[in-house]
C-alpha cells in the first residue's frame, strides 16, 4: 500500500467516518483513515439492544478508569467505542441535534463560522429524519433517524401526558429548537430495525472508493513532526511500525484519546510533557483541560398492575423477541432507548433547556443483584419504570492527561464532578423536577413506591448524599482540545493546531462548550462542517 497521503484522519469514530466521507468525495485527493479496532461487523452491534450484551468488553469499547475524588465511590470507568464507527456503534443511539444557543456561543467566542445557522445546515444534509414535527430537518441523507416504537403504549401516553401536565409542550419532533418539550425518543437505527452507526451511514459505499484507504488494528503511537511541522503519523500494524506521511493529519480519536495523543506528540502542558520525558513541540497547558461532561442520574419507581416491560426482557419472552428481530427486525430489541424524551429548563432560559431526562418502562436491576457473568442490563423482576436525567450545562470541569507513554494505556482521567458549588444546587433541582414530572396525576396512577434513590432521601442533604453516590457519567465529552485563540484554546476557528503546522482536530474534544443533548449526532456534524473549513484552506 502507499504510505503518503492528502489526509490522514486518526479515529474511525462519528467524526472520523464523516470527515473520511466527505474528504474522498473529491477523488484528486488520497484519504487514509486509521482505526485501532475492529469491524464491529457483529449481531450484537447491528441489533440495538445486543448493546447490552457487549457492554464494557475490550473488543468494542475502551475503558477509562476515573480517579476517585471525594465523596465518590471507587471503581468509576468511562467506556468509550472501539472499531469502526467508533461509539456510534456501541452507544444507546440517542439522537439530539443540540441547541442553537449551544452552537451561537462559539461564533461569540471568536470562532467565525461556527454557528447554528451553518450547523444547522450540516444536519439538513446529512439526515433522513423518517418522523413528523420541525420543517428543517434533513431528508434523504446518509445518517437514518427514526422514532422509537412504543413498548407499552398506555405508559408512553401516560408520560406525555404528566410531562404536558408538568407544563412541558408535547411535540411530534423532539429535536425542535429552543423550547422545552416532550415527545417520542429519537435514534439513529434504520426502517428495518439495524443500528446506523457512523460507518454504516457515511462510509459503507465511500470506502469502496480507490482514493480511500482504510485500516482497522492501527494503534497510532504519535504524530511524526519536521521542526513544527506535522509530517504524518507513526502507527503499530500488523506487528509493525509503521510511518505514514501527508500534507495534512487530521486527530478524530475522541475527547479522551485526541488530548493523550497530542501530549504523546510533545503537544501539552510543559510539566505533563516533562513528567514522561517527552520532547517538546508545542507547549500548551490548556490540551487536556477544560473537559465539559454531562452529569447522569438514574430514578426509580415501581409500577403497579404489572404494567411496563421488565418481564419482557426476562426469560422465554426475551427469546421471543429477539427470534422477532432475526426474522423482521422489528420488536424491543430494535431500540435500545427510553420511549419518551423531555428538554426542560431548571436553571436556564425556557428556549435553553438544561436538563434532558428519558423515562422508560422498565428498570434495571442493582448491579450486586446480578452474577457477574450475566453481565450488565439484566431488567428486575419486579414492573419498574426509570427516569434517567442529565445535567446538560454543569459548572464543574475536568482533565485528562497522560498517565504513560504507552500509546495503548488509558490517560490519567480526573471528572471533578461537584468542583463548582453550583452543581450542587443543579443536581438537586434536576431530582426533584424528575420527581415533579412523575408526581403528576396522568403518571402517578400507575406508580408504586419511588425504589431510587427512595422516599426517604428528600432534603437537600439527603438529595446531595445520594447523588453523590448515583451521579455518572453521561459519556457526552468535550472541550479537552477546546476551540478557541491562541492562550485560551488549541485549535483555531479553522480547526489548525496552535503552534504547528499540517495538524488538524476535528471531533467533539475541539468543541469550546458543551451541547444541549447526546453528542453523537453533533460530532457528526460538527465533522460535516470541518470538512468543509479543511479543504477550503
Amino acid at each position: 500500500m502507499r504510505d503518503h497521503f492528502d489526509y490522514i484522519i486518526v479515529g474511525a469514530g462519528s467524526a472520523g467516518c464523516v470527515l473520511a466521507d466527505r474528504l474522498s468525495a473529491d477523488g484528486s485527493k488520497q484519504v487514509l483513515l486509521l482505526e485501532a479496532g475492529g469491524r464491529n461487523e457483529e449481531l450484537m452491534v447491528r441489533m440495538p439492544r445486543g448493546m447490552i450484551k457487549i457492554w464494557t468488553k475490550p473488543t468494542w469499547y475502551w475503558p477509562f478508569p476515573a480517579e476517585q475524588q471525594g465523596e465518590r465511590p471507587a471503581g468509576e470507568t468511562w467506556y468509550y467505542g472501539r472499531g469502526l464507527g467508533g461509539s456510534s456503534a456501541v452507544n444507546g443511539t440517542w439522537y439530539f441535534r443540540g441547541q442553537p444557543r449551544d452552537f451561537d456561543a462559539w461564533e461569540a467566542q471568536g470562532n467565525t463560522g461556527w454557528n447554528w445557522a451553518e450547523i444547522e445546515r450540516c444536519y439538513r444534509e446529512l439526515e433522513d429524519y423518517r418522523g413528523a414535527g420541525y420543517a428543517q430537518r434533513g431528508r434523504g441523507g446518509p445518517l437514518q433517524v427514526t422514532n422509537v416504537p412504543q413498548g407499552d403504549a398506555v405508559m408512553t401516553r401516560a408520560i406525555l401526558d404528566a410531562a404536558r401536565e408538568a407544563g412541558i409542550p408535547v411535540l411530534a419532533d423532539v429535536n425542535t429548537p429552543s423550547t422545552q418539550v416532550a415527545g417520542p425518543t429519537q435514534q439513529t437505527v434504520d426502517a428495518r430495525g439495524a443500528r446506523v452507526t457512523a460507518y454504516t451511514a457515511f462510509l459503507a459505499n465511500a470506502g469502496k472508493r480507490a482514493n480511500l484507504t482504510i485500516r482497522t488494528g492501527a494503534l497510532v503511537r504519535r504524530v511524526t513532526f519536521a521542526a513544527t511541522r506535522a509530517t504524518g503519523v507513526l502507527v503499530e500494524l500488523d506487528g509493525k511500525e509503521i510511518t505514514f506521511t501527508a500534507a495534512r493529519t487530521i486527530l478524530t480519536a475522541g475527547v479522551l484519546q485526541t488530548p493523550k495523543l497530542l501530549q504523546l506528540s510533545g503537544i501539552g502542558p510543559a510539566d505533563v510533557l516533562a513528567r514522561h520525558g517527552i520532547e517538546v513541540v508545542h507547549e500548551n497547558s490548556h490540551v487536556g483541560r477544560h473537559m465539559n461532561e454531562h452529569m447522569m442520574v438514574s430514578l426509580s419507581w415501581r409500577l403497579r398492575q404489572r404494567r411496563g416491560l421488565n418481564h419482557h426482557f426476562r426469560g422465554w419472552r426475551a427469546y421471543m423477541h429477539g427470534l422477532r428481530y432475526l426474522l423482521g427486525g422489528k420488536g424491543l430489541m430494535a431500540t435500545l432507548l427510553p420511549e419518551v424524551s423531555v428538554m426542560a429548563s431548571i436553571e436556564a432560559d425556557p428556549d435553553w433547556p438544561d436538563l434532558q431526562i428519558g423515562i422508560s418502562p422498565y428498570s434495571m436491576a442493582a448491579s450486586e443483584d446480578d452474577k457477574p457473568e450475566a453481565g450488565r442490563g439484566r431488567t428486575e423482576p419486579e414492573p419498574g419504570i426509570t427516569a434517567t436525567a442529565f445535567c446538560l450545562r454543569p459548572k464543574s470541569h475536568g482533565y485528562v492527561e497522560l498517565a504513560s507513554i504507552d500509546p495503548a494505556a488509558p490517560p490519567r482521567l480526573v471528572p471533578q464532578w461537584f468542583s463548582a458549588p453550583e452543581d450542587r444546587v443543579t443536581i438537586q433541582r434536576a431530582i426533584r423536577k424528575v420527581r415533579a414530572i412523575m408526581a403528576q396525576p396522568a403518571l402517578a396512577r400507575y406508580l408504586g413506591p419511588e425504589a431510587v434513590p427512595g422516599p426517604s432521601v428528600e432534603s437537600d442533604e439527603e438529595i446531595q448524599k445520594a447523588a453523590n453516590w448515583m451521579v455518572s457519567t453521561g459519556l457526552h465529552g468535550t472541550g479537552t482540545c477546546r476551540m478557541g485563540p491562541v492562550g485560551e484554546g488549541v485549535v483555531d476557528a479553522g480547526l489548525r493546531v496552535h503552534g504547528v503546522s499540517g495538524l488538524y482536530v476535528a471531533d467533539c474534544s475541539a468543541m469550546p462548550t458543551g451541547i444541549s443533548g447526546n453528542t453523537n449526532g453533533p460530532a457528526m456534524a460538527f465533522a460535516w462542517r470541518a470538512a468543509e473549513v479543511i479543504a477550503a484552506q
